[in-house]
């Protein structure tokens, strides 16, 4: 039984960051899919505090195969930017960089630009970094508000942040942030750690606070391929569908087995994601 159409998938280029964007764009027509989710100061996609790629001959790659970026996401799971930093030069970069995402973003033709609560640090009280994160998102919403962007928000794992790792944690970076242009995401992964559903994130957000989802496989880590971990395909779409999401299913694949060869495992990939999805 089909679900959903085949033009809602998309795919991070993640896994592919050893080989080159155009290698990976022509992969993805090679697959049938329409849709990309770009990683920003990245191989092939520069983005800094201070510029951000002409995105001219990007769009030309796009545009010449008839594929569409609708969420960019720049580099935000390593220390140099992250949305929760203390130190006052760290943060007035990391805003530069985000800020050049957003403006990348809209460039490409983008409707979101993909972000984390960031997380702090663990040798201080987890408010001061929630603090700290929530006035970030708070200036890079007006910029995105400016830009016709909107920043959607992924929670992260206990090993990878102390004020974004739960439901509830995010829930309080939403309501603080409080701005139209600021969004929070599904992420499976992240979500199955902390032992929540999908279900929950909806009772808790509504459809209308959840734009977007990073849709992969997991046991409960890993960003797996689906079958190579324990969730259920169709249980987690029709879940989706019930509460009436109406993003894109970014596939966020990162485990080293797929660097290799990337395209051999999104063409497993793709076939099992096909059997609940119609063209």
């Amino acid at each position: 039984m089909k679900l959903v159409s085949f033009e809602r998938l998309s795919v991070l280029n993640l896994h592919y960051f050893q080989y080159s964007l155009d290698y990976f764009l022509d992969r993805m027509v090679d697959l049938g899919i329409k849709n990309v989710e770009l990683l920003g100061g990245h191989q092939g996609m520069w983005l800094d505090p201070n510029e951000y790629q002409d995105p001219e001959p990007i769009l030309k790659k796009l545009q010449s195969r008839n594929l569409h970026c609708p969420v960019f996401t720049p580099q935000n799971c390593r220390f140099g930017y992250q949305f929760g930093v203390k130190e006052p030069e760290l943060r007035k970069k990391t805003f530069g960089f985000f800020s050049n995402g957003i403006k990348l973003a809209a460039a490409l033709g983008a409707k979101y630009m993909e972000a984390n609560s960031g997380w702090g640090y663990w040798d201080e009280p987890e408010e001061e970094g929630l603090k700290r994160a929530i006035e970030m998102h708070q200036m890079l919403a007006e910029v995105a508000e400016q830009n016709n962007i909107t920043i959607v928000a992924e929670s992260l794992r206990p090993q990878e942040s102390k004020i974004g790792y739960s439901l509830s944690q995010m829930k309080r970076l939403f309501d603080g942030v409080n701005h139209p242009n600021f969004k929070v995401m599904v992420d499976l992964t992240a979500m199955s750690v902390a032992g929540e559903s999908i279900q929950d994130w909806f009772d808790v957000f509504g459809t209308e606070n959840i734009a977007h989802a990073h849709f992969q496989d997991c046991n409960p880590y890993g960003h797996y391929i689906w079958g190579q971990g324990t969730r259920n395909l169709r249980e987690d779409l029709e879940v989706m569908i019930r509460n009436g999401y109406e993003g894109y299913f970014t596939q966020e694949l990162t485990d080293p087995a797929y660097y290799l060869d990337p395209f051999y495992y999104d063409k497993k990939n793709v076939q099992n994601l096909r059997m609940y999805m119609e063209d």
